[in-house]
Parts: structure tokens; C-alpha cells; sequence
């Protein structure tokens, strides 16, 4: 049986190796061999739709990239701030000003925000996890991105007058992801007055009251997606099930499913050996709520 005929990558529709251009991930589209393969391909990666969403955590891998693509050893060092700053200047050209998520390292700072809402005004969302933010500035870059989401920041933005800053100039702000060690009712008061009309709210691996979780399901009429899982004592109650039922979507599953249980609001704090699963709290309407629908 005679082969079929084969077919250069080259050939492969614009559209579809954009498509994989947009799975491929900024390290590789930075590096330079993708676009150095052949001119379809370099057309498809300088494509603006790969460009939309860039992820720039990964900080080591974004260095080592743009090592391998660099002449040598000689090659001029720079300082992380500049370099970053470097390559959000080429993701907005490449994606002509409209990327619409941005997810930036631990030393990002107000600098870059800054520049994302100069040049990406329509961003949707950000992800800015630096702990050392100026408000002033926060708040400049935000009155810019009139067309922002969703935002995840650290607890230090946390703050009653900058989240209202948020409400009052983004009016399509509905999704906050919050990087936070301890949440209580105080903080989560101010979550909920500030930003009344969320709909997603993620604040994983906190140490989180109870008061806390109930003022959310209490407050966030609009609510319908609460993660709240990875945390290190529980405060899941019957009564906090019940109020959640409304919600497409309640994810909590860390110590609480596996029954490691270090607190337990019937008995108290630390009167439970970790070792074993807790015999006092976890009624039907746990077993029920982790079964799903019917």
C-alpha cells in the first residue's frame, strides 16, 4: 500500500498555527524558534491573537529562553526590572495593544501596571502578586483599565478605598483572586462593601474564619463562585453548606474531605488529634454536599 503523500508543517492553515502559536506559551514565542523556523511560522507567532494572554510567572523559564536565543555568553545582562519591562514593550506591540490577561512575577511593580494600562487599555485581567505597592500609583494604573474584570493581588491592596476605587472606575469588575494569609470577618467586610457585585472570589491556601466565609455568602448577593480551599484549619459548618447551596460553584476540598482536621468550631481549637478524621462535625449534609446533585 503506497504511502500517502506527506506535507511540510509549513503548509498548515494561518489560523490553525496561530492556534498552536496561542498554546505554545511566551518562553518558547520569545525564544525565537518558532519564528525562526520558516515564514509561515513566523508570520503565525507574530500573529496578535498568541499574544492576548501572556503568562510571565514562570521568570526562570522566561530568562533561559531568551538566553538560548542570545548570542552567547557576552551578551549584555540586565537588570530584572528593565527586562520585564522589556518584554511587556514586545508583547504590547505584538498584540497591537489588546492583550486581555496579563500574569506578571513576584517582582512586578506599580512601573509595569503603569505601562499595561498606557499601551493595553482594554486589559480584562491582571495578576500582580508583589506585596509592596504604592496605592497612589495602584490607583492611577486603575483609573486607566476601564475595561478590567478581574484583578488577583496580594492582601495588601486590601484596603476599603483602593477596592472602591476599583468598583467606581471599572464597572464591569466582577472576579478577585486574593493572596492572604489570615481572613477575618474585618477583611472580609471590606471586600464585600467595596466590591458589592462580585461574582468570583478566590482567596486559596488562607487561614480563614468562619464569620468570615458567612459574611461572604451573606454579603456577595451576586456571588457564584467561592474557592476557599487549601487552607489549614477549618471553619466549615452546617450552616456555612447551607448558605453556599446557591453557588454554581464552592470548592473548599483540602483538609476538610481528607479529614486532617487541626481545629474544629464544635470542639474548639486543637482539641483533635490530626491523625484522625473528625467524629463530632461532619454530619449528613457534608456527605451530601460532596456527592453533588442528584
Amino acid at each position: 500500500m503506497a504511502m500517502p503523500p506527506s506535507r511540510s508543517w509549513a503548509e498548515l492553515q494561518h489560523d490553525l498555527l496561530v492556534a498552536i502559536m496561542a498554546r505554545v506559551g511566551v518562553p518558547d514565542l520569545l525564544s525565537g524558534g518558532a519564528s525562526r523556523a520558516c515564514s509561515s511560522w513566523r508570520a503565525a507567532a507574530r500573529d496578535p491573537l498568541p499574544w492576548r494572554r501572556v503568562d510571565l510567572r514562570d521568570w526562570a523559564a522566561l530568562t533561559s529562553a531568551r538566553r538560548a536565543a542570545g548570542p552567547g555568553p557576552s551578551r549584555t545582562r540586565v537588570p530584572v526590572h528593565a527586562a520585564l519591562a522589556g518584554i511587556l514593550e514586545i508583547a504590547a506591540t505584538l498584540a497591537e495593544g489588546r492583550i486581555e490577561a496579563v500574569l506578571l512575577p513576584e517582582f512586578a511593580d506599580e512601573d509595569h501596571l503603569l505601562f499595561l494600562a498606557e499601551r493595553c487599555p482594554n486589559l480584562h485581567y491582571f495578576s500582580l502578586p508583589s506585596t509592596c505597592m504604592t496605592y497612589d500609583l495602584f490607583c492611577k494604573a486603575i483609573g486607566e483599565l476601564r475595561s478590567l474584570k478581574g484583578m488577583a493581588v496580594d492582601e495588601s491592596l486590601i484596603n476599603y478605598d483602593v477596592l472602591l476605587h476599583v468598583n467606581q472606575s471599572c464597572p464591569e469588575f466582577v472576579e478577585l483572586k486574593v493572596s492572604a494569609l489570615y481572613v477575618d470577618e474585618e477583611m472580609a467586610s471590606v471586600i464585600c462593601n467595596s466590591l458589592p457585585q462580585l461574582k468570583k472570589l478566590e482567596i486559596p491556601r488562607s487561614d480563614m474564619s468562619s464569620a468570615a466565609i458567612i459574611k461572604f455568602l451573606d454579603c456577595l448577593e451576586e456571588l457564584e463562585y467561592l474557592d476557599i480551599s487549601g487552607y489549614e484549619t477549618s471553619a466549615i459548618s452546617s450552616t456555612v453548606l447551607e448558605k453556599a447551596l446557591r453557588l454554581k460553584v464552592f470548592l473548599w476540598n483540602s483538609k476538610v474531605e481528607l479529614g486532617e482536621f487541626m481545629d474544629c468550631s464544635s470542639c474548639g481549637e486543637h482539641n483533635i488529634d490530626p491523625r484522625e478524621p473528625c467524629k463530632c462535625m461532619m454530619d449528613h449534609k457534608v456527605m451530601d454536599w460532596l456527592a453533588g446533585p442528584s
